[in-house]
């Protein structure tokens, strides 16, 4: 195993941890007090967000505990994990990946079909926005500013099923057209993205997976 393997192996924990304690089929102890409560779809949407919250920031300061870079309790020191090959783990590298899981998008990046990742910000209701969440898989029309041409943006939110008008979050982005806007994208691109001729949200490139899509340097 690597420092990196490590890494990943805690951020996919936290994924699995979040949808099993909102399973109904599941039963622990904190899927049934969940399940308890009989939230409705906007409150659980809410406790999936303290959920991945909560554990984002434990497993992520467990893991620079481990490299000597946070408190673990009071103290806080170096710890020596091996492997059971005897492969060390921790020694410095731990800190980046962590970073680049857990606030980077790095699995995303690494096993996503998408074209690119995008930071997008909805609109309130009352400043021209939708009515009603979107979920995860929404398809609004897209545009850039350099280009008259809309395309389909397929949006995949991050660690989110239902994005509420007036938050802003991360998605993964699958577009219809990537032959016509091939060569022409970079990252911190702003867009927006449309419902008809209504605009009811903007989005920055934050990475572009797809490389065609890059536009070349100079």
């Amino acid at each position: 195993m690597t420092p990196e393997e490590f890494v990943k192996n805690f951020y996919l924990e936290r994924k699995s941890l979040v949808d099993l304690y909102l399973s109904s089929d599941n039963e622990s102890d904190v899927s049934k007090l969940i399940s308890d409560l009989q939230l409705d779809e906007l409150k659980t949407e809410k406790i999936r967000q303290i959920l991945n919250g909560v554990l984002r920031d434990a497993f992520y300061t467990t893991l620079l505990g481990l490299d000597g870079e946070a408190q673990i309790g009071e103290r806080q020191e170096t710890y020596k994990i091996e492997d059971e090959n005897g492969n060390e783990l921790t020694g410095g590298e731990i800190e980046s990946y962590a970073w680049e899981y857990f606030h980077n998008n790095k699995f995303e990046f690494d096993n996503s079909g998408a074209d690119f990742i995008a930071t997008l910000s909805y609109k309130t209701t009352e400043h021209g926005g939708r009515k009603t969440a979107a979920k995860t898989g929404y398809r609004p029309q897209m545009k850039f500013d350099f280009d008259e041409m809309q395309t389909s943006g397929q949006q995949t939110f991050i660690d989110r099923e239902l994005v509420f008008p007036g938050e802003t979050i991360e998605a993964e982005i699958k577009i219809l057209s990537v032959d016509h806007f091939a060569n022409r994208l970079t990252e911190k691109m702003q867009f927006e993205f449309r419902e008809g001729a209504t605009v009811i949200g903007t989005g920055i490139i934050k990475h572009i997976i797809n490389d065609n899509l890059k536009k070349a340097s100079r």
